[in-house]
C-alpha cells in the first residue's frame, strides 16, 4: 500500500511517499481502508519533534475516515462495510496511508449523510473545540465568550459549538476568516490587528468576558486573561501558561488545559470512549446541517507534504483534507 512515512524528526523534508505492507488487525481491532484524511497542525509539528514511542520509518496521520475491510476475531460491533471515523492513538499514528488498523474503543460510526471528507475533517479540531466548550467551560445561554486564532480548525468548531450552547461569541481572526465566522451567526468579529481589548470593552460595555478560549499562544491567553471578568475561565489549546504569567491572578479566573492528543497516553478507558461518543455528536451536528466541518480544499494523496506546508504557511481559511485514491 502507499503510506507517507517519517524517515525521521527532521520537518517535512523527512517525510517520503513509499510503499508498505498493508497491516493486519489484531484480534480486538479493525482494518480501515482509508477514503479521506484531516491534516492538522500537529502533524507538521510532530515531523519535526517526533514521538518518543515511533519507530522510524513511522507513517504519520491521526485524522481518518473510511471503510471497514476487516475485522479481529473479537470483533463484534463493527462489520465489514461499516463507515466510521477516528482519532487515531499518536502513539502509534498510521493514518497517512491507504489502510491502517484501530482499536474499536475510539470509532465513531458515519451518518450516511455525512461524507468521508468531512468526517475526516472532524476528530482533531472538532474533539478539542468540543472539550474546551462543553467539558471544559460547560458554557450556558447568555454567558459571553472570546475565541481568539478563530479562523483555525479548533477555533471555528468552538465558535460554532459556543454558538449553539446559546453563548454570545466574540471571534478574533485574520481577515480571510472573517466572512466565514460570521456565516456562522458569531456576533462580532475582531481583526487581529485592531486593538482587540478597546473592541472586548466595547463589545461587552465594560462588563468583559465569561470565559476565553485561546487557541494561539501562552502569550495571547496571558493578555485575553485580562478581559476577563471575577470567577471567569480560559482554556488554553495552543499552549500553557509555563513561560508567560496569568495577568489577572486577582479575579479568580478558572484555567483549563485541553490536551487531546495525551487522551491515550494518560486518559482512562471512558476518556477513550469519549472520543467516540464526541465524534458521533458532532458527525450528527453535520448531518443535521448544523455543523459547518469547514472543508477549504480538497488535497490529493500525492501531494500530502504541500498540504501541510500550505498548512504552515496558513495559507487556508478552515480544514484541508487529503482525498486517497480510489
Amino acid at each position: 500500500m502507499k503510506a507517507w512515512t517519517l524517515t525521521e524528526p527532521d520537518g517535512l523534508n523527512s517525510l517520503q511517499l513509499t510503499r508498505r505492507s498493508r497491516p493486519k488487525p489484531a484480534p480486538d481491532e479493525v482494518l480501515i481502508q482509508v477514503a479521506a484524511a484531516g491534516l492538522n497542525p500537529i502533524d507538521y509539528k510532530l515531523a519535526s519533534w517526533g514521538y518518543a514511542t515511533w519507530d522510524y520509518p513511522q507513517i504519520v496521520g491521526m485524522d481518518i475516515a473510511g471503510t471497514i475491510e476487516t475485522v479481529g476475531a473479537q470483533v463484534r460491533q463493527y462489520k465489514p462495510g461499516d463507515r466510521v471515523f477516528t482519532f487515531l492513538d499518536p502513539r502509534q499514528c498510521g493514518g497517512f496511508a491507504e489502510y491502517v488498523c484501530s482499536k474499536t474503543d475510539a470509532l465513531s460510526r458515519l451518518p450516511a449523510e455525512v461524507s468521508f471528507e468531512q468526517a475526516a475533517a472532524i476528530p482533531s479540531a472538532g474533539y478539542s473545540a468540543w472539550l474546551a466548550v462543553y467539558d471544559k467551560l460547560r458554557l450556558a445561554a447568555g454567558q459571553r465568550i472570546a475565541i481568539t486564532g478563530a479562523g483555525g480548525g479548533v477555533g471555528g468548531f468552538a465558535a460554532q459549538l459556543a454558538k449553539l450552547a446559546g453563548a454570545t461569541v466574540y471571534a478574533i481572526a485574520a481577515q480571510q476568516h472573517h466572512a466565514r465566522l460570521l456565516s456562522y451567526g458569531v456576533d462580532a468579529v475582531i481583526d487581529t490587528e485592531d486593538n482587540v481589548a478597546m473592541k472586548i470593552i466595547e463589545l461587552t460595555e465594560d462588563r468583559l468576558l465569561h470565559a476565553v478560549i485561546d487557541c494561539v499562544s501562552a502569550r495571547s491567553g496571558s493578555v485575553m486573561s485580562a478581559l476577563i471578568r471575577y470567577n471567569g475561565q480560559i482554556v488554553m489549546v495552543a499552549d500553557q501558561f509555563n513561560q508567560v504569567p496569568l495577568l489577572a491572578t486577582t479575579k479568580a479566573i478558572s484555567m483549563h488545559e485541553v490536551a487531546l492528543h495525551a487522551t491515550y497516553a494518560h486518559g482512562a478507558p471512558e476518556d477513550i470512549h469519549h472520543l467516540a461518543d464526541m465524534g458521533n455528536n458532532l458527525s450528527n451536528l453535520v448531518a443535521e446541517g448544523k455543523l459547518d466541518p469547514m472543508l477549504n480544499q480538497l488535497i490529493p494523496f500525492a501531494d500530502l507534504k504541500q498540504g501541510l506546508q500550505m498548512l504552515h504557511d496558513q495559507k487556508h481559511s478552515g480544514k484541508l483534507v487529503v482525498v486517497l485514491d480510489d
